[in-house]
């Protein structure tokens, strides 16, 4: 019988976005590529301190990559260059919802933004931190390291179309985290 954890997202939460595995290996290999393809740091060496990506708004649009990065794909060392205004999928999110996008590389590429993972409605939830917590993160791609991602918050009485939403902070919330490694579930 399997139980809920106290903190597991609501089942109300719509995962139709979500994919469903083929086999429960299929689930485990993309875990473990998502723990193993990582941001090593800046491009000057080993010994140098981490450097992120810096995720950002971009200055006139999408999602900019501040820094340039080393990275490890698949085993082999490559980078991803600063980029600026990288859109997100077309399409358009709901009034009143938050949804995450993950921001990846492939090898010798400059980024991309992925997702989202799935919305959810913000009055399914007490608060906006809680319907953040239950939005999930789209699966990182083969051949793709997972550098950062943006949680962002629709306004309550506008729906925001994703591929002219200009500045992403005008269009609504967004806050960014950089990873070093993909996270296995956030």
């Amino acid at each position: 019988m399997a139980y809920k954890k106290f903190d597991d997202p609501n089942t109300k939460v719509d995962q139709s976005k979500m994919k469903t595995y083929a086999s429960p290996m299929e689930y485990m290999r993309r875990a473990l590529q998502g723990v193993a393809n990582r941001v090593l740091g800046g491009t000057e060496g080993t010994s140098s301190s981490p450097v992120t990506a810096g995720c950002a708004d971009g200055s006139t649009g999408g999602i900019q990559i501040v820094n340039q990065i080393a990275v490890v794909i698949d085993g082999a060392q490559g980078t991803c260059i600063g980029q600026d205004n990288l859109k997100m999928t077309a399409g358009t999110m709901a009034s009143n919802s938050v949804a995450k996008f993950l921001v990846a590389t492939g090898t010798g590429t400059s980024g991309t933004v992925i997702g989202p993972g799935n919305v959810v409605s913000k009055a399914d939830y007490t608060t906006a931190a809680l319907a953040a917590a239950a939005a999930k993160l789209p699966d990182l791609p083969d051949g793709y390291c997972a550098i950062g991602y943006a949680t962002f918050n629709t306004p309550t009485a506008s729906a925001v179309v994703l591929s002219s939403c200009g500045l992403l902070s005008t269009a609504g919330t967004v806050t960014y985290a950089d990873l070093i490694c993909m996270p296995y579930s956030l």
